[in-house]
């Protein structure tokens, strides 16, 4: 049985081969370096652009242990916050209005009345906006309140909007507060604890447990 011969082909006519001639094999393995090359090369940019991404939302600044506190005109505490770190975050090169900094698991006391038990308020981060007087909880936001004649009065939401300076807090999530043996569900809530009021916007449900 006869052996089939190739013909020898010089490398220096590799350069008159024609492309759209070459057996299939051949564009196959063209076709797939044309693809791993575009592939890496669009990874590499992919790359690229999270790390610039990440250089954008990189802390200006930040503060570790953080204890503030305000006082009024007559020396009495109004508030006082505590916080294991603050982030302080600049949108752009120079300050501006979109400037915010986080605060990691803040701790509130608002106390509106040097004779009245104050609220204690916790959630898992904090956001301040750069005008100072907002700020916005998120994450598993807590407000307690105890008292000798009421007991404990808790509530508890997934976002709340504080207003320190007017002793004010609102949300428009869903809300549940507890006292004594009631339970209220609503959706959305406004609170001026300065006047010790509580309004809840809509959907209001409650149970009350009697006593045995």
């Amino acid at each position: 049985m006869s052996k089939l011969q190739l013909p020898k082909v010089d490398s220096a006519d590799l350069d008159n081969i024609n492309p759209r001639f070459l057996p299939l094999p051949w564009l196959v393995v063209i076709v797939l370096v044309i693809v791993f090359a575009t592939f890496k090369y669009s990874n590499k940019e992919d790359s690229v652009s999270q790390q610039q991404a990440e250089a954008k939302v990189f802390p200006q600044s930040y503060i570790t242990d953080v204890e503030m506190r305000q006082y009024d005109a007559e020396g009495n505490i109004r508030y006082q916050m505590n916080t294991p770190l603050i982030r302080r975050f600049q949108a752009t090169e120079s300050p501006s209005e979109k400037d915010y900094s986080l605060f990691e698991t803040p701790v509130f006391v608002v106390v509106t009345n040097p004779q009245r038990p104050g609220w204690f308020i916790t959630s898992q981060e904090g956001r301040l906006d750069n005008n100072d007087t907002w700020f916005t909880l998120t994450q598993e936001v807590l407000a307690r309140q105890t008292s000798e004649k009421q007991g404990e009065t808790t509530i508890s939401t997934s976002d709340l909007r504080l207003n320190l300076q007017d002793q004010f807090a609102e949300t428009g999530k869903a809300v549940t507060m507890r006292a004594a043996k009631t339970q209220i569900t609503a959706q959305g809530m406004r609170a001026d604890m300065k006047r010790e009021r509580i309004e809840l916007l809509s959907n209001v449900k409650g149970t009350y447990e009697p006593k045995p």
